[in-house]
């Protein structure tokens, strides 16, 4: 928390220091520069909250001349925010249903009763889930299990920090496993929507990064047993036997029972979101004609009407909304997602976070400050890409650990994107390294949601956080390489620049 007389200097003290931008040079660009500065430092100490800071560009955009209003508010809706808004209602639904509390306690009772195969038993739901609802959902539901087994094991203060940690760290990484995973994922996929046939979708999202997951998560499992515990190597990987009738079983069994059997309002939700997964699957598979495609319109004067994944994920939630929850006995009663339900717990400050990002970008490209840093980095072309990248990744890191992940990639990737255009780089080599390193925040609770939730259930120094966490950001920006110059160098085409990645070139040409 920022104290106040800091608070108020730096809020104050920011726009006067970069006003000189506003004078000195008569163009667009910096006008826009001072702009994006001063949302920086106000995203990255929390000034004030990330999404009314988001809606900066909608006041200080048309005052400073750089887009006027309807240009800048339209873009705080855009397809891709649009589709994160269903998501995040059919993840809502999920969390009403208790369809996400079945799923993560049926995966506990299969994991065993010793310290480290709980943790799995832990670790493993909550990756799952975090990559379909968000991460800081997930947290907050695995926490109170967590605390429940934990009082019945008996453990050290340091191997209770080691499970706390884990829920954690797994919704982090869980989070980057699909596409509405975490904000970030989705801002990426938006700021790439200006390269016509980019290979990046649902599939080929899941394809690169489920392997990344379970890497980490594996190296997650060990560092945090190598960290706190210290044990032989050779324990780490020693199957426990099982004893039914201990207290975790029983606490966990018990919790499991109490759901009962599986109703129609899991089953219906469950039926709906399987539904939408294989649509979005199914949109632009790759390896045949997606649905897209074939439902396109052209209209009279030739132009193409697309069909885009929120248009499906939309139609789903309205789905929610109309089916009701026990059709059997009360068929004119709730539905399976109730708008109050919404109005309570949705997170509408990361939809205006999220457009507050693509407002500066968009005002970025029309100010033709993207083109003048992409030129400004153009002496960086002498660099080796992997180093490059690396530096990114390390720059990335570093901020992602005081400043949402959001915000982060908010900021960087449209000047990483305009780097690699400067640089012949493919630009989804770049994009998807800093991406991907925004979500692995593990040093500090105000780094991602989960952090602060595990944080703030108690018993936690940051010092235990921060150490492991220092360790396990380097390792997971070592497996992310690790899979950019394999599998995913051949699947994107990493190591060239594809024609898709010089469809822009024209289009900054009035930045000449």
């Amino acid at each position: 928390m920022v104290i106040p007389w800091f608070r108020w200097t730096v809020l104050l003290a920011a726009p006067v220091l970069l006003s000189p931008l506003l004078f000195v040079f008569d163009d667009s660009a910096p006008r826009c520069a001072y702009v994006v500065l001063i949302m920086a430092v106000y995203w990255t100490l929390e000034l004030l909250p990330l999404p009314v800071t988001s809606l900066l560009p909608v006041v200080l955009f048309p005052l400073l001349g750089i887009a006027s209003t309807n240009d800048t508010a339209v873009v705080y809706m855009k397809g891709t925010n649009m589709m994160y808004l269903g998501s995040l209602m059919i993840a809502l639904a999920v969390e009403e249903s208790g369809l996400h509390r079945r799923v993560a306690l049926k995966a506990m009772l299969l994991a065993g009763t010793s310290p480290t195969r709980i943790m799995l038993g832990f670790m493993l739901p909550t990756a799952f889930l975090s990559m379909w609802i968000s991460n800081g959902a997930t947290a907050a539901m695995m926490v109170p299990i967590l605390e429940a087994v934990l009082a019945e094991l008996g453990l050290s203060i340091k191997e209770k920090t080691m499970m706390m940690l884990a829920v954690a760290y797994s919704a982090n990484i869980g989070g980057t496993g699909t596409i509405i995973g975490t904000p970030p994922n989705l801002i990426l996929m938006e700021f790439m929507t200006q390269y016509t046939d980019h290979p990046l979708n649902f599939g080929s999202w899941m394809v690169f990064t489920i392997p990344s997951v379970l890497m980490n998560l594996l190296i997650l499992w060990v560092v945090l047993q190598l960290y706190f515990m210290r044990p032989n190597p050779k324990q780490l990987f020693k199957k426990a036997k099982v004893d039914p009738e201990s207290g975790v079983t029983k606490v966990i069994q018990e919790s499991y029972d109490g759901l009962g059997a599986m109703t129609f309002h899991e089953i219906g939700v469950l039926g709906l979101f399987s539904t939408l997964v294989i649509i979005w699957f199914m949109r632009k598979p790759g390896f045949l004609p997606g649905w897209a495609e074939a439902l396109q319109w052209t209209t009279a004067s030739g132009s193409t009407v697309s069909i885009g994944s929120a248009t499906p994920t939309i139609l789903i939630v309205m789905l929610l909304f109309i089916i009701p929850a026990n059709p059997a006995k009360d068929p004119s009663g709730p539905a399976l997602l109730q708008w109050d339900a919404v109005q309570r717990k949705f997170p509408w400050g990361i939809i205006l976070l999220m457009g507050g990002g693509f407002a500066l970008a968009e005002g970025a490209k029309v100010s033709c400050l993207t083109h003048q840093i992409g030129a400004a980095l153009e002496g960086l072309g002498h660099l080796p890409p992997v180093l490059i990248l690396l530096v990114l990744c390390l720059v990335t890191s570093i901020i992602s650990q005081i400043a949402s992940n959001t915000a982060t990639t908010s900021m960087l990737v449209p000047v990483v994107l305009a780097m690699a255009q400067s640089l012949h780089i493919n630009p989804a080599y770049l994009a998807l390294g800093v991406t991907l390193t925004a979500s692995h925040a593990f040093m500090l609770p105000v780094s991602t949601p989960p952090n602060a939730i595990v944080f703030s259930a108690g018993g936690l120094a940051i010092k235990d956080m921060a150490g492991v966490g220092a360790i396990l950001n380097i390792l997971c920006i070592s497996t992310t390489f690790l899979c950019l110059h394999t599998y995913a160098g051949v699947m994107f085409d990493l190591d060239t620049v594809p024609g898709w990645a010089n469809v822009t070139v024209t289009k900054t040409n009035m930045c000449l």
